[in-house]
């Protein structure tokens, strides 16, 4: 089927001027790319700076134009698109009645209303692919994550081997995101989690490179010493027990799950894995601490937000490890209200059953709610240029969002019988049985 009859079919007529043309397809074969890239760009780019150029010269610009030539904008005056740019408006508006005198680097207010106009327009292509791509854009963007993630933990383990490290067992930096040591193994755990989608597949050849992935992914996370990583790597393997079809395999898993993992971890550290470094815990509790008396100072408001506003302590930090913590602090009840009304929408998305245990909405699901965790225990408040925070957050929830929206509209074209591409076949079986 065709792009402009796949419209045709799914949507009202006219979405865009010169709807048919070649220009309208190469912008959503573009957009399209550039989320292939940003998504990959986490596992491969050495430096931040590669993931934010592949924004800027392919998802941003093909929004942009096709955000422009499109004459139906209904689909941005919707709960899920005013859900997702609240926070960031809320975070840029508090910029306005920041103290400079407290800001240990400073921006212009309309940096961040820039970083708004970003989020907004990452939105809006994500919405305008899925309409046009359906399941399937988000079926092929997961299978390119498994892939990528085990040609970066090979190459993250082949340097870290030829550095010595495994003769000292220093925690593992990976290829990507400068080395940062706890994001890379976070993303390592969403890849656990991704090569789980892989093993359902019917493909052989998935199925083989989803495993391999699955034990590289868990082997980095166990050197990371990251603790959250080696929850999710538990949960990965457990979640792969569960759909193996082989007795002896299921057994294999769940004694590498409950008993392997925690004991070659104890081998390897001296100490198991939530116990070990210790002190992680208590620099956490004082930076929070801090930060919230920060909060009880203005609490409906905020200090109003600023770039830097490092925490002094024993030695200076720049953020609370607590997205919520930071977006309090700034802005206070009303950012904490938004981050509540994004929390709540992405539940929304899955509320029911059918689609909590349907592959790719339950999926992207696991992947919003272990990185929002992930955000509590490590991350600033959001509102910045693509960096890991797009990826353990604004990424997984636009999906959902933007998928939510789809399925409303599914819904009304099922319900008039109208007849729908293969593509959207997921969107409209989920709606109408969660319905029932």
């Amino acid at each position: 089927m065709s792009g402009s009859e796949i419209n045709n079919a799914i949507l009202s007529p006219g979405l865009y001027r010169q709807q048919d043309s070649k220009w309208i397809a190469g912008l959503s074969t573009l957009a399209y790319g550039g989320m292939f890239l940003l998504l990959c760009g986490f596992y491969l780019a050495p430096k931040v700076a590669g993931v934010q150029t592949a924004f800027y010269l392919t998802l941003l610009p093909a929004a942009l134009l096709l955000m422009l030539w499109r004459r139906d904008y209904r689909f941005i005056w919707s709960w899920q698109f005013a859900a997702f740019c609240t926070l960031p408006l809320v975070l840029a508006l508090s910029t306005l009645w920041a103290s400079a005198d407290v800001a240990d680097v400073q921006r212009k207010t309309s940096f961040y209303f820039k970083l708004v106009l970003y989020l907004a327009l990452f939105y809006c292509g994500t919405y305008l692919v899925l309409e046009r791509r359906g399941d399937r854009a988000l079926h092929q963007w997961l299978l390119a994550l498994i892939a990528v993630g085990l040609v970066s933990g090979l190459a993250s383990l082949i340097t870290y081997g030829l550095d010595d490290d495994l003769l000292r067992f220093r925690r593992i930096r990976g290829i990507s995101l400068e080395g940062d040591i706890d994001k890379t193994g976070l993303l390592f755990g969403f890849h656990a989690l991704f090569c789980c989608y892989g093993i359902a597949q019917s493909a052989r050849p998935w199925r083989w490179l989803s495993w391999s992935g699955l034990v590289v992914s868990c082997l980095y996370i166990v050197l990371s010493q990251t603790k959250l990583p080696l929850v999710m790597a538990l949960c990965a393997l457990l979640l792969a027990a569960f759909i193996s079809g082989s007795r002896l395999l299921r057994g294999l898993l769940l004694l590498a799950a409950l008993a392997a993992l925690p004991l070659g971890y104890l081998a390897l550290f001296g100490d198991l894995p939530l116990l070990h470094r210790s002190n992680a815990y208590s620099v956490r509790l004082e930076l929070w601490g801090q930060a919230w008396r920060e909060f009880v100072q203005a609490p409906l408001l905020g200090s109003g937000l600023v770039h830097k506003q490092f925490i002094k302590l024993h030695h200076l930090l720049p953020h609370p490890h607590n997205y919520l913590l930071d977006v309090a602090r700034f802005s206070g009840l009303l950012g904490l209200t938004a981050c509540a009304w994004q929390g709540l929408g992405a539940v929304y998305t899955v509320l029911s059953r059918e689609q909590l245990l349907t592959w790719i909405p339950g999926l992207i699901a696991a992947w919003f709610g272990f990185g929002t965790l992930a955000m509590a225990i490590y991350a600033q408040q959001p509102l910045v240029k693509p960096s890991y925070i797009w990826f353990f957050y604004w990424i997984p929830l636009a999906l959902l969002l933007a998928r939510s929206q789809l399925q409303a509209t599914v819904l009304q074209k099922a319900s008039s019988r109208q007849q729908l591409p293969s593509q959207y076949s997921g969107f409209a079986t989920i709606t109408t049985e969660s319905n029932k």
